[in-house]
C-alpha cells in the first residue's frame, strides 16, 4: 500500500518551470520596450515674439452743437436748418379788371372797416358783406327791416390824376339808395363828393350829387328816363377836384376832394324800416394821366 503523505509540501517541478519562463518572457519584454523607445525630442521652439507698432493717437471729432457750453471756445455751431422752400405770392387784380375775371381784389376795402374778409390768390373771399361777382359784374341783394340809415360799400384806390367811369344796373329800390362817389380816404366821414340814385320807379329816376361828410345835397338831375335801367357816372379828377358827369351828357362842377390818394366809393344806404334793394355794378374802368 502507497503511502500518498510523502509528497505533501513539495511544489511540482513543471509549475515552477511555468513560472520562471512568464517571469522571463516578461523580462525580455521590458527590455525590448526600453531599448526601443524613441529618442527624446528638443522643445519646440517658441513663436517669435510680436512687436506692436507704437499706438496711435486718434482724435476725436466734434459733433455740432447748438449751445456752446459756458468756457468752451472749440464747440463747432451746428450747421443752418434747411431753407424753406419760397412762398408763391399772387399779384393783386388791378381795380377795372378784376370783376371781368369773377375777383373782387384785395384792393378794394370793405365799409365799415368792422368787415371781415379773407384772402385768396389775390381776391377777397366772397360774399364780402352782400357783394359777390356775377358775370363779370358786382352784385348785391338785400331784403329786411332795418332800425336806422346805415351805409355799406367798397372803397378803392384811384389815381391823383385821371378818370373812374362806372355803371349800375338797377332791379330793385325799396326805401333804401345807390351811391357811387369819390372821397379822400377810405371812409364816407372824409371829404368827397356822392351821387346817390334814391328809391322808386328804377326806370325813371334823378340822381342827386352830396358833398360829405354831412351828406349835403349840392344838385340834382332831371329824371331820366331808362329802359334797361342803366345809369353811368363818370368822375374826373384833377388836382384835388373831381368833375362829374352822369349819363355823357350832364355835367356837374368839379368839386374839392383833397390832394392826394383818392378812392372810389361803390355801395348803398338802407334806412329805418323795410328795405329791399337789388343793383348791380359793371364796366368800371379806371385809367391814369
Amino acid at each position: 500500500m502507497t503511502n500518498n503523505n510523502s509528497n505533501k509540501g513539495c511544489i511540482d517541478p513543471a509549475i515552477i518551470a511555468a513560472v520562471i519562463g512568464v517571469i522571463g518572457t516578461l523580462i525580455v519584454t521590458l527590455i525590448t520596450l526600453y531599448l526601443n523607445r524613441p529618442a527624446p525630442q528638443p522643445p519646440p521652439t517658441p513663436f517669435p515674439s510680436l512687436t506692436l507698432p507704437a499706438t496711435a493717437t486718434i482724435t476725436d471729432t466734434p459733433v455740432p452743437t447748438d449751445t456752446v457750453p459756458v468756457g468752451e471756445s472749440t464747440s463747432t455751431p451746428a450747421p443752418d436748418t434747411p431753407t424753406p422752400e419760397p412762398t408763391l405770392t399772387i399779384a393783386a387784380p388791378a381795380i377795372g379788371s378784376d370783376w371781368a375775371n369773377g375777383c373782387i381784389s384785395v384792393l378794394w376795402k370793405p365799409y365799415p372797416s368792422t368787415i371781415q374778409t379773407t384772402e385768396r390768390n389775390g381776391c377777397l373771399v366772397e360774399p364780402v358783406n352782400y357783394f359777390f361777382v356775377t358775370d363779370g359784374r358786382l352784385t348785391f341783394a338785400l331784403s329786411g327791416e332795418f332800425g336806422g340809415n346805415e351805409v355799406y360799400g367798397l372803397f378803392a384806390p384811384l389815381p391823383a390824376n385821371g378818370t373812374a367811369s362806372v355803371q349800375t344796373f338797377l332791379k330793385t329800390i325799396q326805401k333804401g339808395e345807390i351811391w357811387m362817389g369819390v372821397f379822400a380816404e377810405p371812409t364816407i366821414e372824409s371829404q368827397g363828393i356822392v351821387m346817390v340814385i334814391p328809391e322808386g320807379d328804377v326806370t325813371r329816376r334823378q340822381v342827386i350829387q352830396k358833398t360829405m361828410p354831412g351828406q349835403n345835397e349840392v344838385k340834382r338831375t332831371e329824371q331820366f328816363s331808362q329802359s334797361p335801367p342803366v345809369y353811368e357816372i363818370l368822375f374826373e379828377i384833377s388836382n384835388g377836384t373831381v368833375k362829374t358827369t352822369v349819363l355823357r351828357d350832364t355835367v356837374f362842377d368839379a368839386l374839392p376832394v383833397g390832394a392826394g390818394q383818392q378812392w372810389l366809393f361803390v355801395g348803398y344806404q338802407i334806412r329805418e324800416g323795410k328795405n329791399r334793394i337789388d343793383a348791380e355794378f359793371l364796366n368800371l374802368v379806371v385809367q391814369g394821366q
